[in-house]
């Protein structure tokens, strides 16, 4: 029997403000039954120095942000105007716009996409998370929309920094996040990294719904001042 070939049909089209007015102006790419968004600048009549990457929000005001993949110098210095000063790439191969802005550092921690962190790469972030919060700096983390591979890590962060409680932490990241931590391994490896962390560890996790509830307000009242 002859193997079956998969064909991959790819084509462009504009994003209009009769489709979605917050993403008028930037293109989508729809490859077979997968759409991916393509952030242009959405205001092409007006020069600007500066605009959001697709779905920024701030997690942590002013200590930890994130974003899909930041794809021009625009989009860093958005970034940079908000504070950000350590920028986190998990998507491998390919690196953004670092370079034409000042005032920022870089870090790359690749992982292949539709692959899930592993226990090394979250290990590797939180290590990032320690030193900038050691230095002052302030951290963006990204993959290519935000929500899958730095869905993990966003999740993780507050299990280590804030003792939450794994499902505590997804059930945070989803509210402020939407579309994160939504297939089975993503919630598998920010377990594997509770285990890690909690082995022969004396110190309670677990919060209140309160506490919860002041988390995903300040993040989202945070991210609305910022756009």
């Amino acid at each position: 029997m002859a193997d079956e070939s998969y064909e991959v049909i790819t084509r462009m089209e504009d994003i209009t403000e009769q489709d979605d007015k917050h993403l008028a102006g930037a293109k989508k790419e729809i490859r077979n039954d997968l759409t991916v968004i393509i952030p242009e600048n959405p205001f092409p009549e007006i020069e600007v120095d500066a605009y959001p990457p697709l779905k920024f929000s701030w997690v942590i005001p002013k200590k930890l942000a994130a974003m899909a993949f930041p794809r021009n110098k625009e989009n860093v210095q958005f970034i940079v105007n908000q504070g950000i000063t350590h920028l986190v790439t998990l998507t491998a191969g390919k690196k953004p716009p670092v370079d034409d802005v000042a005032r920022i550092r870089w870090t790359e921690i690749p992982i292949e996409e539709f692959e899930a962190p592993t226990l090394e790469h979250i290990k590797k972030f939180i290590d990032v998370c320690k030193r900038a919060d050691k230095n002052g700096e302030v951290v963006g983390v990204h993959c290519r929309q935000g929500r899958s591979r730095s869905g993990v890590m966003l999740a993780c962060y507050l299990v280590h920094f804030h003792r939450f409680l794994p499902d505590q932490a997804m059930n945070v990241i989803r509210m402020v996040r939407t579309g994160s931590l939504d297939f089975p391994e993503h919630e598998e490896a920010v377990g594997r990294y509770f285990e890690y962390l909690t082995e022969d560890n004396p110190l309670k996790f677990g919060v209140s719904g309160d506490v919860m509830d002041e988390f995903i307000e300040t993040a989202k009242e945070t991210t609305k001042k910022a756009l």
